[in-house]
């Protein structure tokens, strides 16, 4: 409770809304604010409203401070000079000039706020020496609306102009008069190697909106401040922005991916939701809080089991087109390879990624309901090819097994393999080196790719602890070599 009588015997205390730590720029170590201290500026001796009258004692002066609240996480002040005489704090206040310097406090452990630009955006810019206006430059809207993508693009006739990523968190907005203020920490991905510190992370912003429908004009701070920042067109960069929209779905995906509208990673660490309507899914990483959506911007070739499309992505602030390609594995599997994110729908599948499938990952998928209609379905499976009990088929192990089985020990001897006891298990015996390890695994599908027998198989439900691909090498209709891959992946079958 502040207390507005004059005299230091009385004392005072500044808002407990304002108690923390708080940056100035240019000033070390950060300013604290708790009860009757300023860590700055001394020891509160009376206050009157926003003006308080305090006690610099390491100075050995007294002067009137002026604090605006801005916003819970910005604070704005004035000050008198420091006088060494101690005046009734009831005059100094009347000495206060409104053209002293301003003073902008950022709360340093301030969790972000809406920016309350929801884009996209495209827009133009300028440092002063002219608009960099072609090409243009974007704002993405975040998937968490407290954050902004700026890809600011190089105009060649334009001096001062770059290209540059750089995300925005909005920490602060408020409203002076028509104007709107907006405080966040700025992180510029061409710059990551440089030192991250508060001066050169926190920008100050102020904009308003235009008469043309979705336009805003907007300037930035030149360093961390509000300080001298006063009117949307003048600044240390100045923008107009306009409106844009994000794509929409303009194709469908094909039936034999969306005959199932979930699908599982082998190791079920993301799933995968298709929309009913088949024009768009969603990757949900079960361990993580960001998701991503696609959308089917365009069928770009099919086949029977394979389809091309142009996607657009989006997850947290990273948006753009993406070319993915779906492969048809079995009834309950199918595969995704995904391509590199470009910024336009023309070059996600350009001729210069046709090279990359022979480079990306096989992302395999298994229907997410397979496990238990076939634990609790009596019909028979087709998920198991008939293998025969084979003694000496030699086994490669890329990694443990279980805990008790060693394969370094085994890299020299045969190992005895049992198959298939039903149509949709697989039992394997390995024996060598006094160690026995035995493993059943359900198998969801098999298919054929360059001469080798694809299974895939898991150990059960939700309590798997080890997913993973067989690769069946054969010569006619002898198995001649398996190959255990670990889960979430298998690579490209030569």
């Amino acid at each position: 409770m502040r207390d507005k009588k004059q005299g230091a015997s009385q004392g005072c205390e500044f808002p407990s809304k304002w108690t923390g730590t708080w940056f100035q720029k240019g000033v070390h170590p950060a300013i604290k604010i708790e009860k009757d201290i300023f860590s700055l500026k001394g020891k509160c001796l009376a206050a009157d409203s926003h003006m308080f009258y305090i006690e610099d004692a390491k100075e050995k002066c007294f002067r009137c401070v002026v604090i605006y609240e801005k916003h819970p996480n910005v604070l704005q002040y004035r000050e008198t000079y420091c006088d060494g005489y101690r005046s009734p704090p009831k005059s100094v206040f009347q000495t206060v000039n409104a053209d002293a310097p301003l003073y902008s406090l950022f709360r340093m452990d301030a969790k972000p706020v809406s920016c309350q630009l929801r884009g996209p955006f495209t827009f133009t810019y300028s440092r002063g020496h002219g608009e960099c206006v072609y090409p243009m430059s974007n704002i993405d809207t975040c998937t968490d609306d407290s954050r902004l993508l700026f890809r600011f693009q190089a105009c060649a006739d334009v001096l001062g102009t770059e290209s540059s990523v750089e995300e925005l968190s909005c920490l602060a907005v408020w409203k002076e008069g028509s104007a709107h203020y907006l405080v966040g920490k700025m992180s510029n991905e061409k710059h990551h190697n440089l030192p991250f510190t508060d001066d050169n992370a926190y920008r100050c912003f102020v904009f308003d909106y235009l008469p043309e429908k979705g336009g805003i004009q907007m300037s930035q701070s030149a360093d961390a401040t509000c300080d001298g920042l006063v009117s949307p067109w003048e600044g240390s960069r100045t923008m107009k922005l306009i409106k844009s929209k994000h794509p929409t779905p303009s194709c469908s995906f094909p039936s034999w991916v969306t005959s199932s509208h979930k699908w599982h990673t082998l190791d079920f660490k993301k799933v995968y939701t298709f929309s009913h309507r088949n024009t768009s899914f969603k990757l949900q990483h079960l361990h993580e809080h960001i998701d991503t959506k696609f959308i089917c911007i365009e069928e770009v070739s099919s086949t029977a089991n394979t389809s091309t499309f142009i996607t657009y992505s989006m997850s947290g602030c990273k948006n753009g087109y993406i070319c993915m390609r779906l492969y048809n594995r079995h009834k309950h599997i199918i595969e995704i390879q995904f391509g590199d994110i470009a910024r336009s729908a023309p070059e996600a599948c350009h001729s210069a990624f046709t090279e990359i499938y022979s480079n990306q990952d096989f992302i395999t998928l298994v229907e997410i309901f397979v496990c238990l209609r076939r634990r609790s379905s009596s019909a028979p499976s087709s998920g198991c090819p008939q293998l025969v009990e084979t003694n000496g088929l030699r086994v490669q192990v890329g990694k443990v097994v279980s805990s008790s089985f060693r394969p370094e020990l085994c890299r020299d001897s045969a190992a005895r393999i049992v198959g298939c006891r039903s149509h949709d298990t697989i039992d394997f015996l390995t024996s060598c080196a006094s160690v026995t390890d035995v493993q059943s695994f359900l198998c969801h599908g098999d298919w054929e790719e360059n001469g080798r027998i694809v299974m895939d198989l898991g150990t059960g439900l939700r309590k798997i602890k080890k997913y993973k691909y067989c690769l069946g090498e054969c010569t006619g209709a002898v198995i001649k070599r398996l190959i255990f891959l670990e889960y979430m992946t298998h690579v490209d079958v030569q």
